[in-house]
């Protein structure tokens, strides 16, 4: 495996992308991410894949655990969901509510470039929780109803921009 793109946000920026990814078998992208909303602490990663837009053509699925409590959701929407991520804490005082760790994790897109196959994703990672000192890990599933080759990954947060110290790497597993 090999880095393709890391891209570490100095500012708040809305989203990431990445093109690059040509010649690989399969890409799996680590993520270290907060966004500054202060509308919750449970938010979401959105990812679209070439610009695909259509309401109908993603699914996911999404598995949640924190403290005693587990639960999970699927959806249909115009992105796929995956991981969750830290938020500004309204009610924090640490650095103006600004999270001290990121939700971090990692997601597998296997064999993305296979003509008969959906773009699927594989999530697994977590995030702390700074109000209540509870943590929460998720695993999701997520799938784009088209077999094109995946040429453009895009990530957006659930709701506000990506907070500044957002990492993302993009790696590459080359076909044996």
């Amino acid at each position: 495996m090999e880095a393709i793109e890391t891209i570490r946000l100095e500012v708040d920026t809305a989203s990431v992308s990445f093109t690059s990814m040509a010649g690989y078998k399969h890409l799996m992208l680590h993520y270290s991410a907060a966004s500054n909303t202060t509308s919750g602490d449970t938010k979401s990663i959105k990812m679209q894949f070439n610009d695909v837009t259509s309401g109908t053509a993603y699914e996911f699925f999404q598995m949640y655990g924190r403290s005693s409590s587990t639960g999970g959701f699927a959806s249909g929407e115009d992105n796929t969901r995956t991981g969750f991520l830290t938020t500004r804490q309204k009610n924090a005082s640490y650095m103006g509510g600004a999270p001290g760790q990121y939700g971090c994790g990692s997601i597998l897109i296997p064999d993305y470039l296979h003509a008969n196959k959906n773009i699927v994703t594989q999530q697994v990672g977590g995030k702390a929780y700074i109000e209540s000192g509870r943590g929460q890990a998720s695993m999701t599933s997520g799938i784009l109803d088209s077999a094109a080759a995946l040429t453009k990954i895009t990530l957006t947060p659930e709701t506000g921009d990506w907070l500044r110290g957002t990492v993302f790497t993009l790696y590459g597993l080359k076909s044996s």
